[in-house]
């Protein structure tokens, strides 16, 4: 991730919140299994079932590092942009992730969780994020409860200006913000 660090952060500011994200979550501890910001590739898709249809590719999954392997960890999938009034279909994308989608998450996390407990658990495990460069506050009024909203402004460490839902999963690894 080193190479891929950001030069300046004003230019392709969807990127450099892509990998700050990713960096900041690697930093806290997590384990990153996939990175996709724009432009690049990944393998790490989301179907709803059908083969090619309904399904998107997250910019950032990441999986929290557990005692056991019997652990149900928590698992973040990500959505990043320039600012957070360009989000409105990824908070969409995001809220509309069912229990088909959480299999197919299982699925493709199967080396890395126990699948059938994590299917059982996904809504209280499955940790969504916009991380985005730029977030108004007055816009908080309509942020699921469940969501975590991280603003990396002008730097890789999310900013105090972020929101933490009150439901949100994973809502102790981010106190410090």
């Amino acid at each position: 991730m080193a190479d891929n660090y950001i030069s300046s952060f004003s230019i392709d500011r969807e990127r450099n919140v892509t990998l700050s994200l990713a960096k900041f979550l690697n930093d806290l501890g997590w384990n990153i299994v996939a990175c996709h910001p724009p432009g690049g590739h990944t393998s790490f898709s989301i179907l709803d079932g059908r083969r090619s249809k309904g399904g998107y590719m997250p910019d950032v999954v990441a999986i929290e590092k557990t005692e056991s392997p019997k652990d149900v960890p928590l698992v973040i999938i990500a959505e990043s942009k320039p600012s957070y009034d360009r989000s409105d279909t990824d908070i969409v994308k995001l809220d509309k992730l069912t229990e088909i989608h959480a299999q197919w998450i299982a699925f493709r996390l199967q080396n890395h969780l126990p699948m059938d407990k994590w299917v059982i658990k996904w809504r209280e495990k499955l940790q969504k994020i916009i991380a985005v460069g730029e977030f108004l506050r007055p816009s908080i009024k309509n942020i699921p409860n469940d969501l975590i909203v991280l603003e990396f402004r002008d730097s890789a460490v999310p900013s105090k200006n972020s929101f933490i839902g009150a439901s949100a999963p994973a809502r102790r690894y981010f106190k410090h913000i």
